[in-house]
């Protein structure tokens, strides 16, 4: 397993002092020494990968339970995959199944890589991380610092992963008085749902290009991180948690907001919990919520889209618009309907324009049609009514889904919206790749064992100590003689 150290000790070093020799004498910059030990170490570093890796392929060809079940097919196939320290290449044996007949590559099947698997396990982690947070593209140049991997392979990991883990019930659970959800979707502009030209149309004709990923943020409490004396407030969320879907239908909402119940459950002590309040536009989906988590939840309307109405019915009136505005403000939050009614009336009887005409129409329906959430606001003392809905959208989902020209497939949009949520609510891809590989590896686990305790078997801790501290040619008649020389021919030149 030291053919590489040897390698790098012989020739690596060699081209690391002749750097250094050049940049003592002027003929380069100390910024080319960085990169020739660099590059040195990283070819170091993928020469040992491999030989580890053949190394086990023949502890395998060698093992009593490979000799019982697989056959040789053939030897020193040649194998390379994108890691994060770069290509690696490597030879293997592939073998033949005696009960199935089947061909495999046991080294493979036991580092866990498909037959066709362009990435390691970090490295699909290292392009899953920057493509979350910038493009395809980009992710695929994450890779490592010497390759990249098309677009096409990002898009593919991206699609194919799943993004499921178990839910862990805390050892100890919060007492906590009151929960605060948000809850609004976004607008993702939609390129087609599964092969180009597949979009549908609506009854006028038009295609439905847009698809509304829904997201639905807990937090537990909402703090001012602003320094003392500041007139610009910095809100924090306490305890937050998203949940993201793309589904549509009944039962995927019952679905959705089931995942919420039970992540409540098994963080938060529900016989302490006093109130859930579900903030939103009021629309069914979300008022859905309060059937599902049950009587200690409570839907009220988010004052952001209270704004919306009221902006679109006042815009015509030039200067009495504040002044009608804190009108119905006034109406709003005390919880007078009748006040509020004839404000509308007073609007609609000065309103001339058709358009506008609806729009004031509107914005009362809602007003009216939406009354049990503004009660909320005005009958409960334990709402957190600082945090708005379509912040929580913009920031988990507009700036990479929807914000900058671009065209998403349903699936893309769906495992894009999962994975920005996932690492939201501080998850870890690497750690989601493992789980996936574990769940995928349980079937065959049986034999894989087998053959790694025959493995293990023949290096045993005293085989590895002595290889350990066995010598390594070349390492112990190496010196930095060469540096002292230099070193003292420039200070006597």
């Amino acid at each position: 397993m030291y053919n590489s150290i040897t390698d790098f000790v012989e020739n690596g070093l060699l081209k690391i002092e002749k750097t250094v020799e050049a940049c003592l004498k002027g003929e380069g910059g100390f910024c080319e020494l960085s990169q020739t030990v660099h590059d040195q170490v990283n070819h170091m570093e993928l020469n040992l990968i491999s030989e580890i890796y053949e190394l086990i392929d023949n502890e395998i060809r060698e093992s009593i339970a490979r000799k019982v079940n697989w056959s040789i097919e053939h030897k020193n196939q040649e194998k390379t995959i994108e890691d994060i320290a770069g290509t690696v290449t490597y030879k293997r044996t592939g073998y033949v199944d005696k009960r199935t007949g089947k061909h495999i590559y046991l080294l493979d099947w036991i580092l866990g890589y498909d037959p066709h698997q362009k990435l390691t396990l970090s490295a699909a982690a290292k392009v899953l991380e920057e493509a979350i947070v910038s493009s395809y593209r980009k992710g695929g140049e994450a890779v490592n610092d010497y390759n990249c991997v098309d677009k096409m392979t990002v898009l593919r990991l991206v699609h194919d992963t799943e993004i499921e883990t178990p839910l862990k019930e805390a050892d100890e659970k919060k007492k906590i008085a009151y929960l605060h959800i948000v809850a609004d979707e976004d607008h993702v502009p939609l390129q087609l749902n599964h092969k180009k030209g597949d979009l549908k149309v609506d009854s006028n004709g038009n295609k439905i290009n847009t698809i509304m990923p829904k997201l639905i943020c807990l937090f537990e409490d909402v703090v001012d991180e602003a320094p003392e004396g500041s007139k610009k407030h910095r809100y924090k969320l306490v305890g937050k948690h998203y949940f993201s879907n793309t589904e549509k239908g009944t039962s995927v909402n019952y679905n959705f907001w089931k995942e919420v119940d039970d992540y409540i459950c098994a963080n938060y002590d529900v016989e302490y919990l006093k109130r859930i309040y579900i903030a939103g536009d009021g629309a069914n989906w979300i008022k859905s919520g309060c059937d599902i988590l049950g009587s200690k939840s409570r839907f009220y309307l988010d004052k952001f889209h209270m704004m919306q109405y009221i902006n679109k019915s006042t815009s015509h009136l030039l200067d009495s618009k504040d002044d009608v505005k804190s009108e119905i403000w006034h109406c709003l939050n005390g919880g007078y309907k009748e006040e509020l009614k004839k404000i509308y009336s007073q609007i609609l009887a000065v309103t001339d324009n058709e358009n506008k005409y609806k729009d004031v129409e509107d914005a009362l329906g809602y007003f009216m049609s939406q009354w049990d959430g503004i009660m909320c606001r005005v009958e409960e003392a334990g709402g957190c009514w600082k945090c708005c809905a379509e912040g929580q959208i913009s920031h988990v989902y507009s700036e990479r889904l929807s914000r900058d020209p671009m065209g998403w497939v349903v699936r893309g949009c769906s495992q894009m919206a999962k994975l920005r949520v996932f690492k939201q609510n501080g998850g870890k891809v690497i750690d989601l790749l493992k789980y996936q590989e574990r769940i995928k590896q349980r079937q065959d686990r049986e034999e894989r064992e087998a053959l790694i305790r025959d493995v293990r078997r023949k290096h045993t801790a005293a085989a590895y100590e002595e290889r350990i501290h066995g010598t390594i040619p070349g390492l112990d008649q190496h010196s930095m003689k060469w540096l002292k020389d230099v070193i003292n021919g420039l200070i006597t030149a």
